[in-house]
């Protein structure tokens, strides 16, 4: 399921999105921003604030930081700023999502 909220370059907008992990573990993106997103994932455990890790939207890769988690959940930061067409591509596909530790 899409959703999508109308929003000016850096506001949030709403994306949810079921992907499937190598461990068959559904991963979830409840908003995604320029500067950042929050995932569900049972892939990465609570109290990894602070690890580096490599997002794989399908046709975006980039690094992130993660800010804080709460058990499954993941509050990341991007390395570098997505910009605006890239995180529309993103809210268009419906490719898995892939998390790497660093």
């Amino acid at each position: 399921m899409l959703i999508r909220e109308d929003a000016v370059d850096n506001r949030r907008v709403q994306r949810m999105h079921a992907g499937e992990t190598s461990a068959n573990r559904a991963q979830r993106i409840y908003d995604i921003s320029r500067y950042g997103c929050q995932i569900e994932s049972n892939d990465l455990a609570d109290g990894a604030s602070g690890q580096f890790v490599e997002i794989d939207f399908g046709s975006v890769v980039t690094r992130a930081i993660i800010r804080w988690s709460d058990r499954a959940r993941l509050g990341v930061e991007f390395a570098r700023p997505l910009g605006s067409r890239e995180v529309d591509a993103l809210l268009a596909e419906s490719a898995p999502i892939r998390l790497r530790r660093l």
